[in-house]
Protein backbone atom coordinates (compact mmCIF):
# COMPACT_ATOMS: atom_id res chain seq x y z
CA UNK A 1 0.00 0.00 0.00
CA UNK A 2 1.22 3.51 -0.77
CA UNK A 3 1.63 6.29 1.74
CA UNK A 4 -1.55 7.01 3.64
CA UNK A 5 -2.81 10.59 3.66
CA UNK A 6 -5.65 12.05 5.69
CA UNK A 7 -8.31 14.67 5.21
CA UNK A 8 -9.98 16.49 8.08
CA UNK A 9 -11.39 19.79 9.20
CA UNK A 10 -9.94 22.22 11.74
CA UNK A 11 -12.14 25.11 12.85
CA UNK A 12 -13.98 25.18 9.51
CA UNK A 13 -10.86 24.84 7.35
CA UNK A 14 -10.49 21.74 5.22
CA UNK A 15 -7.12 20.05 5.59
CA UNK A 16 -6.24 17.61 2.83
CA UNK A 17 -3.41 15.25 1.92
CA UNK A 18 -1.88 15.31 5.41
CA UNK A 19 0.82 12.66 5.91
CA UNK A 20 -0.15 9.97 8.42
CA UNK A 21 2.46 8.56 10.80
CA UNK A 22 1.72 5.09 12.22
CA UNK A 23 -1.50 4.33 10.35
CA UNK A 24 -3.19 1.35 11.99
CA UNK A 25 -0.79 1.24 14.95
CA UNK A 26 -3.08 2.67 17.67
CA UNK A 27 -6.59 1.54 16.78
CA UNK A 28 -7.37 4.79 14.96
CA UNK A 29 -6.46 7.17 17.80
CA UNK A 30 -5.46 10.08 15.59
CA UNK A 31 -3.95 13.38 16.65
CA UNK A 32 -3.45 16.42 14.46
CA UNK A 33 -0.03 17.98 14.91
CA UNK A 34 0.68 21.44 13.56
CA UNK A 35 4.29 22.51 13.24
CA UNK A 36 4.34 26.25 12.78
CA UNK A 37 7.02 28.87 12.77
CA UNK A 38 6.46 29.94 9.17
CA UNK A 39 3.79 31.33 6.89
CA UNK A 40 2.70 27.80 5.93
CA UNK A 41 2.41 25.41 8.87
CA UNK A 42 2.84 21.68 8.36
CA UNK A 43 -0.07 19.49 9.42
CA UNK A 44 0.44 15.81 10.20
CA UNK A 45 -1.79 13.07 11.55
CA UNK A 46 -0.14 10.79 14.10
CA UNK A 47 -1.72 7.63 15.47
CA UNK A 48 -0.75 7.33 19.12
CA UNK A 49 -2.29 6.51 22.49
CA UNK A 50 -2.17 10.11 23.75
CA UNK A 51 -0.75 13.55 23.08
CA UNK A 52 2.67 12.90 24.63
CA UNK A 53 2.90 9.61 22.72
CA UNK A 54 2.15 11.51 19.50
CA UNK A 55 5.05 13.87 20.23
CA UNK A 56 7.31 10.87 20.87
CA UNK A 57 6.26 9.22 17.60
CA UNK A 58 6.95 12.44 15.72
CA UNK A 59 10.34 12.95 17.42
CA UNK A 60 11.44 9.46 16.32
CA UNK A 61 10.17 9.90 12.76
CA UNK A 62 13.04 10.05 10.26
CA UNK A 63 11.24 12.36 7.83
CA UNK A 64 9.69 14.91 10.21
CA UNK A 65 11.41 14.62 13.61
CA UNK A 66 14.18 17.04 12.70
CA UNK A 67 11.64 19.85 12.44
CA UNK A 68 11.52 20.30 16.23
CA UNK A 69 14.60 18.53 17.56
CA UNK A 70 17.20 21.01 18.78
CA UNK A 71 20.56 20.63 17.05
CA UNK A 72 23.56 20.17 19.34
CA UNK A 73 25.05 23.53 18.37
CA UNK A 74 21.96 25.32 19.78
CA UNK A 75 21.59 23.41 23.07
CA UNK A 76 23.05 26.33 25.04
CA UNK A 77 19.98 28.36 24.06
CA UNK A 78 17.80 25.90 26.04
CA UNK A 79 18.46 26.04 29.80
CA UNK A 80 18.47 22.60 31.43
CA UNK A 81 15.49 23.41 33.66
CA UNK A 82 13.35 24.41 30.65
CA UNK A 83 14.16 21.52 28.34
CA UNK A 84 11.68 19.03 26.95
CA UNK A 85 13.11 15.64 26.05
CA UNK A 86 12.06 13.16 23.39
CA UNK A 87 11.99 9.38 23.79
CA UNK A 88 15.59 8.97 22.63
CA UNK A 89 16.95 11.77 24.80
CA UNK A 90 16.61 14.45 22.13
CA UNK A 91 15.98 18.02 23.27
CA UNK A 92 12.73 19.21 21.69
CA UNK A 93 11.62 22.73 20.84
CA UNK A 94 7.88 22.67 21.45
CA UNK A 95 7.32 26.42 20.97
CA UNK A 96 5.90 26.08 17.45
CA UNK A 97 4.09 22.78 17.93
CA UNK A 98 0.33 22.42 18.47
CA UNK A 99 -1.66 19.23 19.00
CA UNK A 100 -5.38 18.90 18.39
CA UNK A 101 -7.58 16.06 19.56
CA UNK A 102 -10.00 15.11 22.30
CA UNK A 103 -8.62 12.81 24.99
CA UNK A 104 -10.75 9.79 25.81
CA UNK A 105 -12.43 9.49 22.42
CA UNK A 106 -12.09 6.68 19.89
CA UNK A 107 -10.87 9.12 17.22
CA UNK A 108 -9.37 12.12 19.06
CA UNK A 109 -9.05 14.14 15.82
CA UNK A 110 -11.68 13.07 13.27
CA UNK A 111 -10.30 12.46 9.80
CA UNK A 112 -10.44 9.97 6.93
CA UNK A 113 -7.55 8.02 5.49
CA UNK A 114 -6.93 7.94 1.73
CA UNK A 115 -4.47 6.02 -0.40
CA UNK A 116 -4.06 3.32 -3.02
CA UNK A 117 -6.25 0.33 -2.26
CA UNK A 118 -8.64 2.32 -0.04
CA UNK A 119 -12.19 3.24 -1.07
CA UNK A 120 -12.50 6.55 -2.93
CA UNK A 121 -14.39 8.10 0.00
CA UNK A 122 -11.60 7.03 2.36
CA UNK A 123 -11.93 5.16 5.64
CA UNK A 124 -12.17 6.17 9.26
CA UNK A 125 -8.91 5.54 11.11
CA UNK A 126 -10.70 3.01 13.35
CA UNK A 127 -11.61 0.99 10.24
CA UNK A 128 -8.18 1.15 8.59
CA UNK A 129 -6.79 -2.09 9.97
CA UNK A 130 -9.88 -3.95 8.71
CA UNK A 131 -9.48 -2.77 5.10
CA UNK A 132 -8.24 -5.44 2.72
CA UNK A 133 -6.00 -3.32 0.51
CA UNK A 134 -3.59 -4.58 -2.15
Amino acid sequence: MSDIKANGNLHGHDLTDMPVLNPGDWFGKTWLIEIGGSDSPLFLIVEANGMSDAIDELANNEKYGHLFIVEDEYLDDYPEDDRHYGPSGQVLDLDDLMIYGREGSDIPFPCRYHGDGLPAEGVLPTEFENVDAD
